[in-house]
């Protein structure tokens, strides 16, 4: 993609570390003391035992020796290795995992990979590199550990998920329920003078009924009735507010294309704004500071690393916040990796108004726009193309005028940006890829080089699937999004309608590539928990409307395909050539397990933990182990 505009670091070479051949210097000129030959003579032979020794016992260092774990600390160079066999998954680009035993690494790229007796010939004892006392260290694995790539979520909400951890409310399971967390964060939380209580959360599908609250539940606590209260559902589609908020907006609360205003028998508000009417509470929102940003930044980093992520693509940044994040980029705050999809705020098209930013070094990318097609299947605001089964009449709506997809989606490609946009329902799909394949002409191979990605690309036609494959389109999926909306899913879709959704496998048959995320923080961030949901189709305890067998288990991911999904699929879907696997040339970005994501038993994989995080060489969280 050319641009003047574009501003590269380029990666270090692919090229192994030169080596400089072993030579053998001649001894200093005597300088006439008495004893120093007798000296010299006893110093290497103490030497010559030490080396004897060393070599007899174990030729390699141990990791103890080689990094400091406060200071985060790894040696220029070294290797880790597996005493276990082939437990370094190196996930090269073409195809599988590439387990080997060793990986190499040199000023934070792979060098090598290889068995243990090919590292200790080539980079240990051999004449073309230096002799043990200053050989290649070696890190060992402890027993049981593997090694992969960082992980990489494809699609979260890194400074939303700050925010969000303040006020929590998944899982409740009534609105008395979410009443009483509100008052009980109220009690024990300061809120600024002008702010709102915000939180997120909800789901009425888990409550009896299954209906949206109201405004008027809040009057039903005296610690609440008067505050300013904003809840997001769990998709972040659908926002439920006060009474004290809807004062703010006033009588005469408009009907908005795209969105809905949800209203009672009288035609009043009753307190529920679902998708592009949420922009009305968006306009009198209290704004973050960028003080917040960072408190909110670094809330998700650290949740982050400790679950073993190095990269994520962040699914919504607003055009506002670019700043804040070239900031912090170029102070070195950003110790993982951040792939931005630009979000514009008032306008279709805002591509002019900001420069594409590539810099790997700084952990900064923005190359990527992100468009909004629909709405969520859980709130029903889902483009389909049919009636939703269980609401005749009702089909969910497109957040854009349809005619408008074209034109929009061709300006973006034009100016060099990648496409990414959110669809959930079969009708937004079809729009969106009719847009793209307009867009893509003639030039089908430049179209597949843009890497269009939908995002969630959740409810497809079979003709749509095998379409979007045909184009190239990224199908960006979240695993666990399957897993929470299968107890409810079939009855919005029936029968027939539920094949093309949440459709992997099928996906894949048709030559399409997947990337895996997990739009935290409407699910985990954890990227296990997706991994899970990928390869059994189950929930966390083990069940499925199916049965134990798994949802649909004919759409499974295997191991291999949901590791390659969170790993050197995240890196292709985010034009990276040198992040996603442990290969020569990539930048050594990794992660060490305590058990082994190939082997462990599917009722154990929520039980493994990640030991230690490294971006770029350097360990970021954790130790070796």
């Amino acid at each position: 993609m050319a641009d003047s505009n574009l501003r590269r670091r380029m990666p270090t070479s692919s090229s192994a570390t030169p080596i400089t051949p072993y030579q053998r210097h001649p001894p200093p000129p005597r300088r006439g003391h008495p004893t120093r030959s007798l000296h010299i003579s006893l110093s290497l032979l103490i030497l010559g035992f030490f080396v004897v020794y060393a070599q007899k016992h174990q030729t390699f260092y141990k990791s103890s020796t080689t990094y400091n774990v406060n200071d985060k600390q790894l040696p220029e160079r070294f290797a880790i290795c597996s005493k276990d066999g082939s437990k370094v998954y190196t996930v090269p680009e073409d195809e599988g995992i590439g387990a080997k035993e060793c990986v190499v690494v040199a000023k934070g790229i792979v060098v090598d990979t290889g068995s243990i007796g090919k590292i200790r010939r080539k980079w240990i004892t051999s004449m073309y590199d230096q002799k043990p006392f200053n050989a290649m260290k070696i890190i060992y694995l402890p027993q049981g550990h593997t090694l992969t790539p960082g992980f990489i979520d494809s699609h979260g909400h890194p400074l939303i998920y700050g925010h969000a951890q303040q006020l929590r409310l998944h899982g409740c399971k009534s609105v008395a329920e979410v009443i009483k967390r509100v008052e009980d964060f109220v009690k024990n939380t300061p809120i600024k003078p002008g702010g709102w209580i915000e939180g997120l959360g909800w789901d009425q599908n888990l409550w009896e009924g299954k209906e949206f609250p109201t405004a008027d539940d809040f009057k039903s606590s005296p610690i609440l009735r008067e505050l300013p209260i904003s809840l997001s559902r769990v998709d972040f589609h659908v926002e439920w507010v006060s009474p004290a908020i809807l004062r703010m907006l006033g009588d005469n609360i408009p009907d908005v294309q795209g969105g809905q205003v949800v209203r009672d028998e009288d035609g009043k508000p009753t307190g529920v704004f679902v998708d592009n009417a949420i922009d009305m509470l968006t306009a009198i929102r209290p704004p973050w500071t960028d003080e917040d940003r960072e408190r909110y930044l670094n809330i998700m980093l650290n949740d982050a690393m400790s679950k073993g992520l190095t990269g994520v693509h962040d699914a919504q940044g607003f055009l506002k916040e670019v700043p804040f994040w070239m900031r912090v980029a170029a102070e070195g705050k950003l110790p993982i990796r951040f792939y931005q999809m630009l979000k514009c705020e008032d306008e279709d098209y805002c591509g002019d108004k900001v420069d594409h930013c590539i810099d790997e070094d700084s952990h900064f990318t923005l190359r990527a726009v992100k468009l909004f097609g629909d709405g969520a299947l859980g709130s029903r605001g889902a483009a389909l193309i049919d009636d939703y089964s269980d609401k005749p009449g009702w089909k969910g709506f497109m957040l854009k005028p349809e005619e408008t997809w074209g034109p929009l989606i061709k300006q973006w490609y034009n100016a060099g940006w990648q496409v990414n946009v959110h669809t959930i329902g079969d009708h937004a799909a079809h729009v969106v890829l009719d847009a793209i394949e307009a867009a893509i002409g003639d030039e089908l191979q430049r179209g597949r080089e843009a890497r269009f990605r939908m995002e969630h690309a959740q409810i497809l036609t079979q003709e749509d699937i095998a379409r979007a494959a045909r184009l190239g389109v990224i199908a960006s999926v979240q695993p666990t999004h399957a897993t929470s909306d299968m107890w409810y899913a079939e009855d919005r879709l029936g029968p027939e309608r539920i094949k093309g959704a949440y459709a992997w496998r099928t996906y894949l048959n048709h030559g399409g590539r997947l990337t895996l995320g997990s739009d935290f923080p409407v699910e985990s961030i954890d990227p296990l928990k997706g991994f899970y949901a990928a390869v059994t189709r189950l929930s966390e305890d083990g069940k499925s409307p199916q049965g134990k067998g798994g949802w649909y288990a004919g759409e499974k991911l295997t191991r291999v395909e949901a590791i390659r999904g969170m790993t050197i699929d995240g890196a292709y879907a985010s034009f990276s050539n040198s992040t996603g696997s442990l290969t020569i040339g990539r930048k050594f970005d990794a992660v060490i397990w305590d058990d082994d994501l190939m082997s462990v038993p599917d009722d154990e994989i929520l039980e493994v933990k990640a030991k230690g995080v490294i971006v770029d060489g350097k360990m970021v969280w954790g130790s070796l182990g």
